[in-house]
């Protein structure tokens, strides 16, 4: 959802631009100064709110340093919650995290590249975009088994989701190496291509060395 969305109640719109100005402030003075080395106190004073509306929004530094990240995975939920399950499953993942990825806004693309490579000096920013992802792939795994069946032996759902997120860390990571060039066009196809290559990827194979012997000596 985004701010301007005037569709919304004016009271969400408010919600939304609070969040997105603590964000921003976030991201900006952590780039800035560094995540261990900006105070709380200062992220309020820059978007101009009170500390107890700040902790009313987001939990911790991290949280807030983090929001683009969050803006993708709860796009991609909304996204599995409006196309139900038909077919193969990893396309579906597929084509929701696509369609997420898709409905993120402009500025999304910098804020998101900004926010890796300041998690790139921040160890405690790593761990908060582990944790949220682990939080996606239960909240996918739940669905995924609401709709092929409860079967707690049953590992595909858990692998399926997280083949999901893997696909998706290789393709951004690769993007934001390249400073985000060819924009969110260039994003997609990566996705695409992670998730092309996966049956490749099972069926990879190492040969044995040459001259190498399997009777025992």
């Amino acid at each position: 959802m985004e701010p301007d969305d005037r569709s919304l109640p004016l009271r969400e719109r408010k919600r939304l631009r609070t969040r997105r100005a603590l964000a921003d402030a976030a991201l900006r003075l952590f780039t800035e100064h560094g995540f261990d080395r900006t105070t709380v106190e200062q992220l309020v004073d820059e978007a101009e709110v009170s500390r107890s509306t700040f902790f009313r929004v987001f939990a911790t530094k991290e949280a807030a340093a983090v929001e683009a990240e969050t803006e993708l995975w709860a796009n991609y939920l909304a996204a599995l919650d409006e196309r139900p399950p038909n077919g193969p499953v990893l396309d579906h993942l597929r084509d929701a995290l696509i369609a997420g990825a898709e409905a993120l806004p402009p500025d999304w693309d910098s804020r998101y590249i900004a926010t890796r490579r300041l998690a790139l000096t921040a160890p405690a920013l790593l761990g908060e975009i582990d944790y949220r992802r682990s939080g996606i792939e239960q909240e996918v795994v739940a669905r995924l088994i609401g709709a092929t069946g409860p079967d707690p032996a049953d590992l595909r759902p858990r692998i399926l989701a997280e083949l999901t997120t893997t696909c998706w860390s290789v393709a951004a990571r690769h993007w934001v190496a390249g400073d985000g060039a060819g924009g969110r066009g260039a994003l997609i196809t990566g996705i695409h291509n992670a998730f092309d290559a996966v049956p490749g990827a099972l069926q990879l194979t190492v040969p044995e060395p040459h001259g190498s012997t399997s009777e025992s000596v």
